[in-house]
Order: C-alpha cells, then sequence, then structure tokens
C-alpha cells in the first residue's frame, strides 16, 4: 500500500557551521510486523492469514467418519448437507471448523440451462454464515473472504421457529440430527407421494406457533411484512432478468439482497419460509414435481431423498433452478403460513 505522507513541513534555513546532518528516512519504507510483511513477495495473503490464524481455505482431507459428521451435526440443510455428502461441495480449514466456499455453492445452485439459484444461495451464505467457530467455543470468529461457516446451528441463520427436522436445538453448536417425527409432521398432509406448497407453509406456521421463542408479527404488523416482502422478491427477480441479459446493476442487486436478508432475519416465519423456498426452488422444475389445485406438489420419496438420506434426486442438475422460483415460492410459502395462524386465532 503507498505510503500517505502528510503536510509538507516549510524548509528551515541551516547555519553554516553546522555541518553534522541527520539521515533522512522519511522516504525509506517502514519496517513490518514479523510474520505479515517478512517474506511477503513470497508467501500470498492466505498463506499468511493461514498462519497468523490457524484458520486455512484449502480442502479438508476427512475420512468418512469426519464427513459424516459434518453433514449430520453442522451442515443441517438439506440441501447443503447432501452437497457435502455428495462431495460437490468441498469442506474446507478442518472437520472442527468446517468452512466452503461462496463460489463452489453459488456454482451448484446455478447448474441447469439459465439457473441462478446460485445467486440466492450466496445471499444466505453471506448473511447468514459469516462467523465460524472462535476459541471460546462460540462462532464469534470471521469467516475468511469468499467462504462460509458450515456450523449451523447456532449461527444467525439459526432460528427459533425450527422445523425441528435437522436441528435439536438451533441455539446450540453441533445440535444436528434427523427427526423422523419433524419430518412426519412435514409429510402429513401428502397425498399420492406428494406435498403440496400451502401444506408446507401450515408446517411453518405450527413450527412458530409451537415454539415461545419465535419472533412472529401481530396480523397488522405481518401485512406491512409481507407487503415490504412482496416488492423485493419482485425487485430480486427483476434483478435475476437483468443479470440474464447482462444489464443488471452489481451494487443495485447488492442492496436488494441486503434488504431482503434484514427481513428474513427480522421474523422466523418469513426466515423459515425463505428455506424452504430454496427447497422449493430446487425442486420446481423435477420431473416429479406436480401442479395439484393450481399449486406444485413436490416427490415425498424427493424430500426423503435430501431430508434424510442426504441424495440429490436424479438429473437434478439438468433442470433449471431459479431465483425468480425461490421469490415466488417464499412469498407463497409466507401467505399460507399466515393464513394458517389466522385460522389458528395466533394474533
Amino acid at each position: 500500500m503507498p505510503r500517505i505522507s502528510g503536510p509538507a513541513t516549510p524548509a528551515v534555513a541551516t547555519p553554516r557551521h553546522d555541518t553534522a546532518r541527520t539521515p533522512d528516512t522519511s522516504s525509506q519504507p517502514a519496517s513490518k510486523p514479523a510474520g505479515w510483511g517478512a517474506g511477503a513477495s513470497s508467501t500470498s495473503a492466505a498463506e499468511r492469514r493461514e498462519k497468523a490464524t490457524g484458520v486455512s481455505t484449502n480442502v479438508a482431507q476427512l475420512s468418512d467418519v469426519q464427513k459424516e459428521a459434518v453433514v449430520q451435526k453442522k451442515a443441517t440443510c438439506p440441501f447443503i448437507g447432501t452437497a457435502v455428502q455428495s462431495g460437490g461441495l468441498p469442506v474446507r480449514n478442518s472437520a472442527d471448523k468446517p468452512l466452503a466456499s461462496i463460489d463452489d455453492v453459488a456454482r451448484l445452485g446455478n447448474t441447469g440451462p439459465n439457473s441462478d439459484l446460485g445467486e440466492v444461495l450466496r445471499l444466505f451464505a453471506k448473511g447468514n454464515h459469516a462467523q465460524m467457530m472462535g476459541m471460546g467455543g462460540k462462532l464469534d470468529m470471521p469467516v475468511p473472504p469468499g467462504t462460509f461457516s458450515l456450523d449451523f446451528p447456532g449461527s444467525q441463520g439459526s432460528h427459533a421457529g425450527d422445523s425441528g427436522i435437522l436441528q435439536s436445538d438451533p441455539r446450540a453448536p453441533n445440535s444436528g440430527r434427523f427427526s423422523d417425527e419433524a419430518f412426519a409432521r412435514l409429510i402429513a398432509g401428502a397425498k399420492d407421494g406428494r406435498v403440496k406448497r400451502s401444506d408446507i407453509g401450515k408446517f411453518i406456521a405450527h413450527n412458530v406457533m409451537n415454539d415461545p421463542r419465535a419472533n412472529a408479527p401481530g396480523l397488522k404488523t405481518a401485512g406491512l411484512l409481507i407487503r415490504d416482502f412482496a416488492k423485493l422478491t419482485g425487485e430480486v427477480v427483476e434483478q435475476g432478468a437483468r443479470k440474464a441479459t447482462g444489464n443488471s446493476n452489481p451494487v443495485e442487486s447488492r442492496q436488494v439482497y441486503e434488504k431482503l436478508t434484514r427481513l428474513l432475519g427480522e421474523d422466523n416465519l418469513i426466515g423459515s419460509a425463505g428455506e424452504f423456498g430454496l427447497m422449493a426452488a430446487l425442486l420446481a422444475n423435477s420431473p416429479n414435481t406436480r401442479q395439484v389445485g393450481g399449486e406444485p406438489a413436490y416427490s415425498v420419496a424427493e424430500l426423503t431423498m435430501m431430508f434424510k438420506e442426504k441424495k440429490f434426486p436424479p438429473g437434478w442438475e439438468s433442470w433449471t433452478k431459479s431465483s425468480h422460483d425461490w421469490a415466488s415460492s417464499t412469498l407463497a410459502l409466507t401467505v399460507a403460513a399466515e393464513k394458517e395462524l389466522i385460522k389458528e386465532k395466533y394474533f
């Protein structure tokens, strides 16, 4: 970095009889701290950071047992856990403090023709998983640039009103596990092997109702939030369309996603809808997804594969996965959940 000089000091005349001069060192480079300055030309910034923090962005060599522990106890998202299990999303740093590359997860979300779901995954990674396990056993240490933490329980993205399918306690790190009982509630309304999107919305509503710590708005506030959310999801769709035509504005896109992240975090119901919206977007164009009563109905077999077996549906990389489907599904799930809360006189 160039050294920034202060204002020039006026020259002072030196008496003729004073012949001794102090060497001028103002233009010489300042000494650099050991470990960060020495050998800078031969080591990368990542290598110096690793030496100082003990955190690496290199792919970790994990045993099958270690990978299974990351998938079950830490990466408690059906998409992320499955991606780690399949090897599509390499684990970086270590099994105890696992990281993943934001570019890697975006690449997975963008597989398939005209897909841009990876940009939404990028949003979640940056907004909810920017802190990794620190020295005190808490998620309070910033992750290296370009990465996100795979410690999901206890993170900003782990909230009250959680489904309970993959976490026993959203506040406690390493609390991941699979719950047959919670998953059975998710698919309880299934007919002919498929569960409708609105039934998933009802499932979200009851998770919020049954958790006294959940932050769900009152009826009037909920209406305002849905209005704001609808506006923002519309902007997400618009940004996706602009990007597809090469007319996107990176600054505008970032501002839209930042606003959306804040809204998802302020309300547990909308936050849950956003998470299930990812699953809905992933399966929107699956050949096993059907339209039932004017809305999509998802295959119980495919939901089971991802939540329980940690496997992607066959051919998933070949179909489109879009931010538009995420935005529209998240909004539809939010509305369905709000209707269920009204029906149950929650407000």
